[in-house]
């Protein structure tokens, strides 16, 4: 095992433990080919799959995959995008991601629309969330600094919108507002209610913003 595969190892045991304690289902992987293969063991042939906008999902390859089950809800369709955000609180299985997690078992969502956000707190009967190391902060301030410094910015950049965070001085200012902004809906999660209906898929790989 090589020093980097220990410290990931040791990390992972952290996170799983704290997570654990807050209700979340944890598991990590070494890379995103072994993750896909566990996230697709736990969804039925028949269930219904809706999954929200994430860069980090479609990096894992798992939407190819998805795309042969009868009940999933192509989002990236344009024509069906409103109908798949709806569709969403009624389904199965929902797959997005987290802009930011801290070791203590936080997990922060920013989105512009909140459709995303709504539908991790409430509505799906399984939420994957699908988490590159790039996104973990060491306590809850600093993974939402992270959510909103880092991915909200880089999202910015990613839809073309000129907000504050991705332009000029390039710094988050909260009293922003422009019509794009990012970051108009953040939501801190501190405890999943529902027992392991929130599932965190933790990989030794950056992905995302």
């Amino acid at each position: 095992m090589t020093v980097q595969e220990e410290y990931f190892k040791n990390l992972s045991e952290i996170l799983k433990k704290n997570f654990k304690k807050k209700g979340f289902a944890f598991n990590s992987f070494s890379n995103k080919e072994d993750a896909k293969k566990f996230v697709l063991s736990k969804i039925k042939k028949d269930d219904i799959i809706t999954f929200g906008g994430s860069s980090s999902v479609n990096q894992i390859g798992i939407l190819e995959d998805l795309k042969g089950y009868k009940n999933f809800v192509d989002r990236n369709n344009k024509e069906l995008k409103t109908d798949a955000e709806i569709k969403a609180f009624t389904s199965d299985v929902y797959l997005c991601s987290a802009n930011a997690i801290s070791k203590n078992g936080d997990v922060i969502e920013i989105d512009g629309s909140g459709n995303r956000t709504a539908a991790v707190i409430y509505g799906p009967k399984k939420v994957f969330l699908i988490v590159g190391k790039n996104k973990l902060a060491n306590t809850e301030k600093e993974a939402l600094k992270r959510a909103k410094d880092i991915a909200a910015a880089q999202n910015s950049i990613r839809f073309k919108a000129d907000n504050p965070c991705a332009v000029g001085d390039m710094i988050c200012n909260d009293n922003c507002e422009i019509d794009k902004r990012m970051c108009a809906y953040t939501v801190i999660i501190n405890k999943c209610h529902i027992k392991d209906r929130i599932h965190i898929i933790f990989i030794d790989e950056e992905l995302g913003f």
